[in-house]
């Protein structure tokens, strides 16, 4: 199975982000915090992720003579290269964005239920989108930008204080009107 097909998927993205914005956990607490998914979907979806190693088992505890796994994700293992995103089929890609998508607006509908709304700027809920007119040189740098930051803040761990936030992007090129001569 392609990295891409692993990582897009509705319940195996959820279980990366649950691993991702805190502690290593274990099938039960991430049974908990999932809320829906089955524990036998889920240790069926971990075993995917084990063998493709963008997980990994981070310590086990002896409870009451069985042993009892905590898993933390692999950080470095879950990017997608740009060959693998790029030699997806279009039909790949619609998929892949209708999951991305669906996980998102699950992500934002689970936090609008249970917060009410004069505490949507404190936690600095928001979603917008803005038009960006730029050469294919200043897109490059304003990625790249991105990019930089993005590692940076990427890096810091859990700690009182810090708050989990969820950043999403992407970048949808519109399709070109003709310009004048003149311009």
């Amino acid at each position: 199975m392609k990295k891409t097909d692993l990582l897009l998927h509705p319940v195996r993205m959820r279980i990366i982000q649950q691993l991702l914005a805190g502690e290593p956990q274990t099938i039960l607490q991430l049974v908990e915090a999932l809320g829906d998914v089955p524990q036998a979907t889920l240790y069926r979806h971990m075993k995917l992720m084990l063998e493709a190693q963008l997980i990994e088992v981070v310590q086990v505890n002896k409870i009451h003579g069985q042993e009892e796994r905590v898993y933390a994700a692999v950080q470095e293992n879950l990017s997608v290269t740009e060959s693998e995103a790029y030699s997806a089929s279009q039909e790949d890609h619609m998929r892949y964005f209708s999951v991305f998508h669906a996980n998102l607006l699950q992500q934002a509908t689970a936090y609008l239920s249970k917060t009410p709304v004069e505490q949507y700027a404190a936690d600095g809920f928001g979603y917008w989108n803005a038009p960006l007119h730029m050469t294919d040189e200043e897109f490059a740098s304003f990625v790249a930008t991105i990019n930089e930051l993005l590692d940076k803040v990427a890096a810091y761990k859990p700690a009182p204080g810090r708050k989990t936030r969820l950043f999403a992007s992407m970048m949808i090129p519109q399709p070109q009107k003709p310009t004048s001569k003149g311009e």
